[in-house]
């Protein structure tokens, strides 16, 4: 037995030091007086091999490992529990690797009774022996006499590397057979990829395949699973030779793969709690393990453009238990659903959802029985789909209803106010003025809107329950099945019979249900989520998705001001001016072959567009802030094209405010500034639900602004859902969790994984898989893999001596002359702790009337007793001042025991330097700096990033804006500083402006030719 009584002693204690280097020598010789001995310090964890007298000092600077420690025997060391002696080494076994297959092979109720290793190898059934030899295979050193690889953790890197870097399979077998012959002999490492697939197959969960019509009409299972053809449309359940026309039995038309949930669920589950619907079910609530689901779904190219006819659509889920940072993470978006192509399923796309809501179902009434390895005991796992996420055109299939025409919004209904639009050809979406309190002063106007007084009110949301009782004998008829010459039918309403999927109760088929015909003509199917009991009573089912609603009023907004591209304005445009009667100075004029469009409040002079123009395609953002946005940008032709939905986004939320700074008149620049203020708003990572309130109040009548200088072409579905989108928000939370972002991007992840151009679907399930083994075992296996995630050049983290940031570059070492040395040292004894008791005798004093040069604080707003705009300066302040400069320098300071960070900067000066015009902030950096010459450091904790935007090429004035951060900070909540709002605090809010500062006198018009027809 080894000593074991020094261990709970003091690590500064000698005998502890004593006891070390005792048990190192027995250990050696115990194993044959080896050199390298397993290190059981709390950082290796028992998995580092190191030499007897690195562990002593191991042990005496780190301690133990807690869980090692307490064990009876230290199996890992030469102990085994009472005696028993096992042909197998239990030093070839390590905790990861233990872990490892503890999670993969053990069933729930298993986990609960077998967690000791040494449990394990006392048994002596056949399963015990199977996982036994599996282990031992796993922990096999690469080559006899290695300690730093085992089999599992050469696998385990190689294939890692394969999956992060996009080998092709022949490539990875390549490189499999080459380096055996680069090792020492009777090395254990696979020689192919099948070998190495099958030795993680223990790993990985799999995915069912299930076969599909060609049309979409229904899934060959269940009581279909035999079938030949389909019961519907009688397609074929198999492909035909294209060559003899015959069937080839066994190949299918389409393959629904899907990825069930309920394991993958158990591996990633978390304690964190979410609070949605709690209220509502208690007895789900009181389980904080639960899990809270949301779904997002949409179709992609796999091919990127090769074939742009190909539609893939995945179905998505991503766990909300997660903290906030993580959950939208690529790693933790589980891939549950991949619907085949080569068309969109549309509205079947419910047949194609069966399995998962099965499973949703099975989860919400009965739960899965599950181990949680925290608390070490198995509980009852339940969880709940809150929502689904899709772009427009994927709502309308997900929800059921029809998303274009008379009644396009989901959320209104048939009270959607909509206009047809005789020369444009389409439908708008006005009338916003119901909205707005009855004593409104835009309800009684009528020529700057469509020629009407407004009397009206708003219609109300129809909830869950009564859409659900609307629907309740709605029959569904899926299939895309092509019918030559005909319309689309008309839905069927009958009462439900004995159909096991869509029967209801007894009691609720007696029920007499008044139907609302007009309200049930947009709908296209009683959709599948209803068979979820939960799903009439959640207050936001599908949401409305901000990422391509502001990409699309962005872009509405900026090609309408320029008329280039899809411009809202034109000859039609004008020509429905004059058909409703409506702002006759805007009515086209025909002067021969010509057409004459008089200049409109929205428009641009060939001056301005320049100047619009120049100043997008001059701003540069922070580094990994957006792309560059001047490649979407021309000069010459005044144009802005091509840009992604993100650019448009920073548009939105920055951009677009400043660059019509001082461009359109007031009344249309004060629409689109409230529009993108809005949507910065609605962007915050943390929000204020009364803020909110206010918001979506504004909203209305920013829209009703937009009504009344811009053409009715304008005001399509995407400009009027964004009344809503306050709604969703207060009821939903923050939009980061809710819109497309994360999926698009994972969508580009699984193009990547498409390597077979005949296979799309194939190729990405098994790299899906190969992805999700990999990330599991990379979980367990911390050390003995050596092949780590690259950290994202963007990434924020903390450092003891450079506390944020990441250099971008190697440092070079400087002397600081002997008066910089001093304001250096000033910078950082001014702002350490240890000097309060003097701040405060400083106040004192000052408030006695004795003077004393004060503090200069940073660019930010930060917490200062006495700041001063220069050692001149004698009207001395106690408040929170703002410097705004740009680094010139970034040292670090070394003063031998630790460093500190220091930025040296161009400052600013406070009064000529700064200004404030229109609710923005100016600086100019050119001026003289003398004044801040002796004090130009500051500590790097203390900085806030901006950035400046060049007011025009002939000016020095540069427009301050400021980035969202990265990340969420609670000390920056607390604070009151998460995600500051980048645009005027102070936004102009007048409605009540005069008509004469929006006419365009000074701005020329535009000649169309006459097209004839």
């Amino acid at each position: 037995m080894v000593e074991k009584d020094w261990v709970h002693l003091s690590r500064a204690d000698p005998a502890y030091e004593r006891g070390a280097l005792n048990f190192v020598q027995e250990v050696a010789a115990a194993f044959g007086d080896v050199d390298m001995i397993i290190c059981p310090c709390i950082d290796c964890r028992n998995i580092d091999r190191h030499l007897g007298s690195v562990i002593v000092d191991h042990l005496v600077t780190r301690g133990m490992d807690e869980a090692y420690k307490m064990r009876s025997n230290w199996y890992l060391h030469g102990e085994l529990k009472s005696g028993v002696q096992d042909e197998r080494n239990p030093s070839q076994w390590n905790d990861e690797i233990f872990g490892l297959f503890q999670a993969a092979e053990f069933t729930d109720e298993e986990f609960a009774t077998k967690s000791d290793l040494c449990e394990i190898a006392e048994g002596e059934d056949r399963e015990e022996d199977e996982f036994l030899a599996k282990l031992a295979n796993a922990g096999t050193p690469l080559y006899p006499c290695c300690v730093s690889h085992s089999k599992l953790s050469v696998i385990v890197s190689l294939f890692r590397l394969k999956t992060q870097n996009g080998l092709s399979d022949k490539s990875f077998n390549d490189l499999l057979e080459t380096l055996p012959e680069m090792l020492p002999e009777d090395n254990v490492l696979h020689t192919s990829l099948y070998e190495v697939k099958k030795f993680l197959k223990s790993f990985d969960m799999g995915y069912e395949k299930t076969h599909a019509c060609v049309n979409d009409c229904c899934l060959f299972r269940k009581k279909y699973n035999k079938l030949e053809k389909c019961p519907k449309c009688m397609a074929s359940r198999w492909k035909t030779n294209m060559h003899n026309g015959e069937e080839m039995k066994g190949v299918p038309h389409k393959v629904l793969r899907y990825f069930p949930i309920i394991p993958r669920l158990k591996r990633m589950l978390d304690s964190v709690t979410w609070d949605q619907m709690d209220e509502k079910y208690p007895a789900f609530a009181a389980e904080e393990r639960n899990v809270r689901l949301g779904l997002s779904t949409d179709g992609f190219n796999p091919f990127n453009m090769k074939n742009s006819k190909y539609s893939c659509w995945p179905v998505l889920l991503v766990n909300y238990n997660l903290l906030p940072d993580l959950c939208m993470k690529k790693e933790n978006i589980m891939l549950t659903l991949l619907i085949p192509g080569p068309k969109q399923p549309g509205n079947s796309l419910d047949v194609y959802l069966e399995p998962l809501i099965e499973n949703l179902d099975h989860l919400w009434k009965n739960g899965e029985q599950t181990y949680d390895a925290f608390s070490k005991c198995t509980f009852n796992l339940r969880a709940m789909l809150l929502w689904t996420i899709s772009d427009f055109p994927a709502y309308g299939n997900l929800a059921g209803c029809t998303v274009k025409g008379k009644m396009a919004c989901p959320l209104c209904g048939k009270n959607t106010n909509s206009m047809w639009l005789k020369f444009s050809r389409k439908h708008v979406y006005m009338c916003h003025r119901k909205g707005l309190p009855p004593s409104h002063s835009y309800r009684g106007q009528k020529a700057r809107f469509d020629g009407k007084a407004e009397h009206g009110r708003k219609g109300r949301i129809l909830t869950g329950h009564e859409i659900s009782q609307n629907l309740r004998n709605f029959k569904n008829d899926f299939g895309n099945l092509k019918q030559s010459a005909s319309k689309r039918k008309k839905p069927v309403y009958t009462r439900l019979g004995s159909d096991s999927d869509d029967s209801e109760s007894e009691g609720e088929e007696d029920e007499e249900i008044e139907i609302d015909k007009e309200e049930l003509s947009r709908w296209k199917k009683r959709f599948i989520f209803f068979k979820l009991p939960y799903w009439e009573e959640l207050p936001v089912r599908h949401n409305l998705d901000v990422m391509h609603i502001e990409r699309n009023v962005a872009a509405s907004i900026v090609s309408t001001v320029l008329h280039c591209g899809k411009s809202k304005d034109g000859i039609q445009a004008r020509k429905d001016l004059e058909d409703l009667g409506i702002r006759k100075d805007l009515h086209p004029c025909t002067q021969g072959k010509r057409t004459y469009l008089p200049a409109a409040p929205w428009s641009l002079s060939k001056t301005e567009k320049k100047v619009f123009c120049r100043r997008l395609f001059d701003f540069k953002g922070p580094d990994g802030y957006c792309s560059d946005i001047s490649r979407g940008v021309s000069l010459d032709d005044c144009k802005v094209a091509g840009l992604k939905s993100h650019d448009y986004h920073v548009l939105m939320q920055q951009l677009l405010p400043i660059a019509l700074r001082g461009l359109l008149p007031k009344g249309p620049r004060v629409a689109i500034v409230r529009l993108c203020a809005f949507f910065s708003h609605l962007c915050q990572r943390v929000i204020d639900r009364e803020q909110i309130l206010v918001m979506e109040a504004e909203i209305v009548e920013t829209l009703c602004m937009l009504e009344r200088f811009f053409p009715p072409s304008f005001f399509d579905i995407m400009v009027h859902l964004t009344v809503h989108l306050g709604r969703e928000v207060r009821l939903g939370g923050p939009v980061h969790f809710r819109w497309m972002y994360p999926f698009e991007r994972y969508m580009k992840v699984m193009k990547d994984f498409v390597r077979n151009p005949a296979r799309p679907e194939g190729c990405i399930a098994e790299s899906y898989l190969a992805e999700e083994c990999i990330q599991f075992c990379s979980e367990f296996l911390k050390k003995t893999t050596n092949v780590q995630d690259k950290v994202d050049r963007n990434t924020e983290y903390e450092n003891s001596s450079i506390l944020e940031g990441r250099p971008l570059s190697a440092g070079t070492t400087i002397c600081l002359s002997e008066a910089e040395m001093k304001m250096a040292h000033l910078a950082v004894i001014q702002n350490m702790a240890v000097i309060d008791p003097y701040v405060e005798y400083l106040l004192i004093q000052t408030s006695m009337g004795k003077h004393s040069n004060g503090w200069r604080m940073d660019h930010v707003a930060l917490h200062g007793p006495v700041c001063r705009s220069s050692a001149k300066d004698t009207s001395q302040v106690v408040d929170l001042v703002s410097y705004y400069g740009r680094v010139t320098d970034i040292i670090l300071v070394d003063y031998n025991v630790f460093y500190v960070p220091l930025f040296r900067c161009q400052w600013a000066v406070k009064g000529n330097g700064v200004k404030v015009e229109e609710g923005f902030t100016l600086v100019n950096m050119n001026h003289s700096q003398v004044s801040l010459s002796k004090d130009p450091y500051i500590l790097a904790s203390h900085a806030k990033q901006v950035f400046y935007l060049r007011e025009d090429e002939s000016s020095n004035w540069h427009v301050v804006m400021r980035g969202p951060s990265r990340r969420y900070s609670k000390k920056e909540f607390d604070d009151g500083l998460a995600d500051l709002a980048p645009l005027p605090s102070n936004v102009v809010m007048d409605i009540d402006m005069d008509e004469a500062e929006s006419i365009r006198a000074d701005c020329e018009g535009i000649y169309v030719l006459n097209v004839v027809s």
